[in-house]
């Protein structure tokens, strides 16, 4: 077995682990995006390095809201301007590690690779944050087909907590008109539960190093 391969047996015992705090994907919390959670944890003048960044959306955002924050990308597309194009080229330490719709796109060896990483660079006491398509929610995930490994929200538990991380807590995303909140979290939840599928489209996980 090489240093990059998943110690599988290890990743089956994280994950029952992760189930013992959230037995069923109900029993995770839900929040409403993904910036409320960052900016509920996080704080002004925190050294912040994005992952798969993008268009840099979220600098322009932390640069508002945090105008004391640093931030840096990395993300292997070109077409914008970034610090990084690569994990080895990552320098410097961060108080804050973002990874957002990102761990789907690549393979489980890899993903445990980039997440070694980021607990590498992720200063003592720094958080990191990921979210991921709800597989309890499969349009989300199978509507893109650059898409390649479905995370259960107790494996991304698992794999973060086998990088090295404490799990702080774990999220189901989901935003909606009062309506559509009374619609889904009320009237049709038996439903929703007797048939296995959620209506939070994705997972989101806050862990320390």
């Amino acid at each position: 077995m090489s240093k990059d391969s998943i110690p599988w047996s290890q990743l089956y015992q994280a994950r029952r682990e992760v189930q013992k705090r959230y037995k069923k994907i109900w029993d995770v919390p839900i929040a409403k995006r993904y910036s409320k959670v960052l900016f509920d944890h996080g704080h002004d003048s925190s050294s912040v390095l994005e992952i798969g960044a993008g268009s840099r959306g979220l600098g322009k955002r932390l640069s508002e809201a945090w105008p004391n924050s640093t931030y840096k990308s990395l993300d292997i597309d070109r077409t914008y301007q970034h610090d990084f194009y690569a994990l080895d080229e990552i320098t410097g330490g961060y108080d804050i590690i973002c990874m957002f719709e990102v761990i789907e796109h690549v393979r489980p060896e890899q993903a445990w690779q980039i997440l070694r990483k980021c607990k590498e660079v992720l200063r003592p006491g720094g958080l990191f944050f990921a979210t991921t398509p709800n597989i309890y929610y499969p349009p989300n995930y199978l509507r893109d087909a650059t898409h390649i490994t479905p995370w259960c929200y107790d494996e991304l538990g698992a794999i973060a907590h086998m990088a090295g991380f404490e799990i702080q807590q774990l999220y189901r995303l989901y935003n909606d008109s009062l309506g559509g909140k009374l619609v889904h979290r009320v009237f049709m939840y038996p439903l929703h539960k007797t048939m296995g599928i959620d209506f939070s489209k994705q997972i989101m996980i806050v862990a320390s190093a």
